[in-house]
């Protein structure tokens, strides 16, 4: 039975993805890596700077060093976020509707997920249960992230259903003993991704926000809208 709900930040509740990526797309070339924002987002969606660093390295045979790569894209995000980031479209109803307790649990840093979820409004929603892979020793597709979350709230892992946007995020949570629900209403995602949050895991995959109260609700986790 589930009784909690634990939350992805980036490219489920808020419309960050497509702003991270696109700004990797515009500085890694000066590091002699040239990837697309999408193709970043297919591989690298919900892992931390350091693991896509350290992948994108290997790859392309660079050295570029992953804690000044963050500082100078986190920079670069900050000012972008302050003017263009945005919730989810249905995600603040959504939230409100919900009947059981939630939790956030991100690879984003803390500082990061405080001023994201402040500029679009939903902080309240997550006050005392928002948790972030730097407090964990791995981030996802390891299970500690969520586990850490479930641990901190008081939750059993078995009774915890996770929404994700990404393979990563979803291996994750099965890792975890969750069970989980992709979701591609972000903008740097399309349907055409329906097909690796099913490979990963997803129990289902919503392909926007009114598919995603559908599958809650189908779950007996919404309660009555309140418009």
């Amino acid at each position: 039975m589930i009784s909690n709900i634990i939350f992805d930040c980036d490219g489920v509740l808020i419309d960050s993805e497509i702003l991270s990526f696109a700004v990797d797309e515009k500085l890694l070339p000066n590091y002699g890596v040239t990837i697309t924002a999408s193709d970043l987002a297919r591989e690298f969606g919900g892992v931390t700077y350091g693991e896509m660093v350290a992948a994108l390295n290997e790859r392309f045979g660079t050295e570029i060093d992953p804690k000044r790569y963050q500082e100078r894209c986190e920079a670069e995000l900050s000012r972008t976020f302050e003017t263009e980031l945005r919730a989810i479209p249905g995600m603040r109803d959504l939230l409100t509707r919900l009947t059981v307790p939630i939790a956030l649990a991100s690879g984003s840093d803390l500082a990061r997920l405080d001023q994201c979820l402040a500029l679009t409004g939903l902080v309240d929603f997550f006050e005392g249960r928002i948790f972030s892979a730097e407090q964990v020793a791995c981030g996802k597709p390891a299970p500690d992230v969520f586990l850490f979350a479930a641990a901190q709230s008081g939750w059993q892992a078995e009774q915890c259903l996770v929404i994700e946007d990404s393979p990563s995020g979803i291996i994750a949570a099965r890792a975890a003993g969750m069970r989980s629900v992709g979701f591609l209403g972000g903008a740097h995602r399309s349907l055409e991704d329906y097909g690796i949050l099913r490979d990963a895991g997803a129990e289902y995959v919503a392909g926007n926000s009114d598919d995603l109260h559908n599958c809650l609700r189908d779950f007996g986790l919404l309660g009555p809208s309140r418009h």
